[in-house]
C-alpha cells in the first residue's frame, strides 16, 4: 500500500476497498455453503438470567446445544421457538429466540455454568485494519486473487477510470469461486427414508 502521505490512494482508502470486497466475497462464500465460516463457542450461563450477547460477529445460528457439564447423555438441542411461542416451550424444556444482539432462553437457566450451552453460528470473518500489515486474510488464498479484482475495480471507480475489464475479471472469479465450494462435498445420499422421526440412509 502507498503511504498516507501518497498523492494517490492513501491506506485507509485501500483498506477500505479491502474490506468491501472481501465482505461480498464473504457473503458469496456463504450463499455457496453457509458452514465455511462456522464456528462454535459457549454462553457462560448465570443462574436466573436468559439474555445473553450473542458471540461477536454472529451472522446466523446454525445450532444451539445444552452440554451441561458432568452429564454422558448427548447433547440436547434446544429448539427455536417465535416469542409467540414461547409458553409452551417452557413446557417441553426450553428453546431460544433471538432479539436484536441477544439470545434469549425461554426457559430461565436455575443453574450457574461457564459451558452449558453451546452455540454452533456462522462468523462474520475479520476486518483488516492499517496495523494489520502481517494479517492473512480468513478468505482462502487460492481466491485471494479476487480481492486484488475487488480492490483494483473500485480503486478505477474512485478515479473515474473505466474498470470494465476489472469488473468483468472479478464477478467471473466470484462464479468460479462458487462452484468449487458448491462441489466440495460431492458424498451423497442414495436415498433418505423417514421412519418415525429418524433418518434412514
Amino acid at each position: 500500500f502507498p503511504d498516507d502521505t501518497s498523492s494517490f490512494f492513501q491506506d485507509t482508502t485501500l483498506i477500505k476497498f479491502f474490506n468491501m470486497t472481501q465482505e461480498e466475497v464473504m457473503n458469496n462464500i456463504i450463499q455457496a455453503d453457509e458452514s465455511y465460516f462456522e464456528t462454535n463457542t459457549f454462553l457462560d450461563i448465570s443462574a436466573g438470567f436468559a439474555r445473553y450477547t450473542l458471540p461477536s460477529g454472529t451472522i446466523k445460528i446454525k445450532r444451539v446445544e445444552d452440554v451441561k457439564a458432568g452429564t454422558t447423555s448427548l447433547p440436547q438441542v434446544v429448539n427455536p421457538v417465535t416469542i409467540n411461542r414461547t409458553v409452551s416451550s417452557v413446557v417441553g424444556g426450553g428453546g431460544y429466540y433471538l432479539q436484536g444482539n441477544s439470545i434469549v432462553l425461554t426457559k430461565t437457566p436455575s443453574y450457574t455454568n461457564a459451558s452449558a450451552i453451546r452455540i454452533h453460528y456462522v462468523k462474520k470473518i475479520y476486518s483488516m485494519t492499517a496495523t494489520d500489515s502481517n494479517t492473512v486474510p480468513s478468505i482462502p488464498e487460492e481466491h485471494h486473487h479476487i480481492l486484488v479484482y475487488g480492490v483494483v475495480k473500485n480503486m478505477l471507480f474512485a478515479q473515474q477510470s473505466d474498470n470494465t475489464t476489472a469488473e468483468i475479471n472479478y464477478r467471473s472469479s466470484l462464479s468460479e469461486m462458487k462452484k468449487s465450494i458448491e462441489n466440495r462435498q460431492v458424498q451423497r445420499s442414495r436415498r433418505v427414508k423417514v421412519v418415525y422421526g429418524d433418518v434412514i440412509d
